[in-house]
């Protein structure tokens, strides 16, 4: 499975906000207060006609891009894992 995608920070400092999706784990980051939110859903629907599964923030700086990275790519291999293989 690939990696998620992260724009760099300068991106995040300007206020710009943020869809992505790997699989059918979509997010949505959004620059608050000096840190980086991220709502999780599955897809394949818009976030309005979804239920948020998970809301988590991280630090607005180069580590917490990192984290950030690896915490969805984590989160969406389990979403993307086949349902007969979930249960075994």
């Amino acid at each position: 499975m690939e990696e998620v995608f992260i724009p760099t920070l300068s991106f995040w400092e300007n206020g710009n906000t943020w869809y992505g999706s790997l699989g059918q784990a979509r997010f949505f980051l959004q620059p608050q207060e000096g840190a980086l939110t991220v709502q999780l859903w599955r897809g394949p629907l818009t976030k309005e006609l979804s239920e948020i599964l998970e809301e988590r923030s991280f630090s607005l700086d180069q580590e917490g891009l990192e984290q950030l990275a690896a915490w969805l790519t984590e989160r969406a291999r389990e979403m993307n894992v086949p349902q007969n293989q979930a249960n075994t």
